[in-house]
């Protein structure tokens, strides 16, 4: 079976288009549907952040741990907007701090945290001691000083926060999930253009293929005699 100029080149190019618009978009849908970008504001999350930094939050609630810097809304707390701060209790345990104390203490142990601005873990000095219920988390800013957090909110679940508040918890830019979003997405913005050369070549070789010679109509064939 004869088979046309150009039809390989064709049908490579429509394969590559549909992988490369195939591997754009679920890209940008897995990176839209599991990851947020934020902008810090304020500076009650020094030094770890400061205003204007940029964070990339994972959108996985269920996960979170102890020492997770994450952002939260909290209806309860008059936080509509998307706030940030550092799990530092989880259900279960138990979160106090003692006006004088050089540190927190976490299940009876000293908390250590070299992430709080100055080595001020409990700054301003206000005292609290809370059992964290199922389901929610105690937060805290890391520029204890400037950090209004689960200490100013005692009457509302003993200051913790729900954790389907909690909106995404901060990773790395070089997440692993991340950096294979942007490897697909660049591979295919790479298959688009090859596609639409292959599309091209296989048309010009289309319009190359020589036309077959036909009967000449109305044309006189004389015979010998």
């Amino acid at each position: 079976m004869e088979h046309r100029p150009g039809r390989k080149l064709g049908i490579w190019a429509i394969v590559l288009l549909i992988s490369g618009v195939t591997l754009n978009v679920g890209a940008v849908a897995l990176q839209i549907s599991r990851f947020e970008p934020l902008y810090f504001a304020g500076d009650s999350m020094l030094p770890t952040l400061g205003d204007g930094d940029e964070l990339l939050l994972r959108k996985d609630p269920a996960q979170v741990r102890r020492g997770d810097v994450v952002g939260y809304h909290s209806v309860a707390w008059q936080r509509p907007y998307l706030s940030v701060g550092r799990v530092v209790a989880v259900e279960g345990d138990h979160i106090a701090y003692a006006k004088g104390d050089a540190t927190l203490t976490l299940n009876g142990q000293p908390l250590d945290e070299p992430y709080v601005l100055g080595g001020g873990a409990g700054d301003p000095g206000l005292s609290f001691a809370v059992s964290v219920p199922k389901g929610r988390v105690f937060v805290l800013g890391d520029n204890r000083g400037n950090s209004e957090d689960s200490r100013y909110f005692p009457e509302l679940q003993y200051g913790t926060l729900a954790v389907s508040d909690v909106a995404g918890v901060s990773v790395p830019w070089e997440n692993t999930l991340m950096l294979t979003c942007g490897v697909a997405s660049w591979v295919g913005s790479l298959a688009l253009p090859v596609a639409l050369g292959l599309g091209i070549a296989a048309r010009v070789a289309r319009r190359k293929q020589p036309v077959p010679a036909g009967p000449v109509w109305g044309a006189v064939h004389l015979e010998d005699s």
